[in-house]
């Protein structure tokens, strides 16, 4: 499959949705610690039972590289389901 091409820098919005512990919410915000950022992670909607929270963060990408390794990082974080 064919990655669109995309034009660095560029501002980034992650919809992370994980499981709604603190756990899952630190290990989501020291990925981003680790990979230079300052953002902080917003919740925005929890699920119908309450299992599981959709943390929404922006940020500034500067490469492709940077993009790849933020995305593969954060997909493997403790208690994140989908990263979109």
């Amino acid at each position: 499959m064919k990655r669109p091409e995309l034009e660095f820098p560029l501002h980034w919005e992650y919809k992370i949705i994980a499981v709604r512990t603190d756990e899952a919410f630190a290990a989501i915000c020291e990925v981003i610690r680790s990979h230079g950022f300052e953002e902080t992670p917003r919740a925005s909607n929890v699920s119908r039972n309450g299992s599981y929270v959709t943390y929404t963060v922006r940020m500034r990408l500067e490469t492709r590289d940077v993009l790849d390794n933020l995305n593969r990082a954060l997909a493997a974080c403790e208690g994140v389901k989908y990263l979109l």
